[in-house]
């Protein structure tokens, strides 16, 4: 019963320390614990936000306006194939180590890790959405094609996203004008007939002209040829001072359905 008092506790405890040898830790020791945790937070915050503004520049390089495709086009296999695997990996694994890190310290134990995790993801989805702003994206993508030539081949979601005219997405060199509409060079076809219709909206940014450069967007027939909904230019203007990727139903020019008088009409306006 003596050993439960208090000051039996103590020298307890006080003769263990004795016996062992234990000696208290310096507080600059607990100091620098700390300061390498906060420190290693920061970073893996920071580089999960550089992954996600990554993730965001490679799928709007695909086209400006992505989010704005028909439910068929934006949920289609050429989509999940052009997803940045490598950045979206390299998110993940961040947002993780800073969640575990920040368990570490005096305030880990405080919140449930479920919590820790969605605030996390809030501040990284928020800070990297800034550095999408600043183009911290795009810099760190082309310095990373500069410096890793096997990252210009491995990551090209562009490419790979324009280049399944069998579902309906195709890039490439306008070689043909014709009546119905035109032919068209791809990196894996040369004269994929492309038809243009009544209903077909052709960007006033696209050409349609021969040796133009395009995008299509539409359904490919059973000849191989594609019926075009939306003709795009081959690179998609950048969103300077509000402007818009895609036009509006109210400034939408009118649909062209005959190529040639369209190119003779800009010939003459010349």
């Amino acid at each position: 019963m003596n050993d439960r008092k208090p000051g039996a506790i103590a020298e307890k405890i006080l003769g263990k320390i004795k016996d062992e040898g234990i000696r208290p830790e310096a507080s600059w020791k607990f100091a620098l614990r700390k300061t390498l945790l906060w420190t290693g937070i920061a970073l893996a915050g920071g580089f999960a936000a550089i992954s996600l503004s990554l993730i965001i520049f490679s799928l709007f390089s695909i086209d400006q306006d992505i989010f704005g495709f028909a439910p068929k086009r934006l949920f289609s296999p050429a989509v999940f194939r052009s997803l940045p695997l490598l950045w979206i990996g390299s998110l993940l694994a961040f947002v993780t180590l800073a969640v575990f890190e920040y368990r570490e310290t005096g305030h880990g134990y405080r919140h449930r890790p479920l919590f820790v995790a969605l605030t996390t993801f809030l501040i990284v989805f928020g800070v990297g959405s800034i550095l999408h702003l600043l183009r911290v994206g795009e810099q760190s993508d082309m310095a990373l094609r500069k410096a890793i030539p096997r990252y210009d081949q491995s990551v090209r979601p562009r490419e790979e996203f324009w280049s399944h005219p069998e579902e309906g997405f195709a890039m490439g060199t306008i070689s043909e004008v014709t009546s119905s509409g035109f032919l068209m060079n791809t990196p894996g076809r040369n004269g994929l007939i492309i038809r243009v219709g009544e209903d077909t909206l052709i960007r006033p940014s696209a050409k349609v002209s021969k040796d133009s450069e395009v995008r299509v967007i539409g359904d490919q027939e059973r000849d191989g040829s594609i019926d075009a909904e939306e003709i795009l230019p081959a690179m998609p203007p950048r969103l300077r001072d509000g402007e818009k990727g895609r036009e509006t139903h109210d400034n939408r020019p009118p649909p062209t359905r005959h190529p040639e008088k369209a190119e003779e009409d800009r010939e003459s306006e010349d």
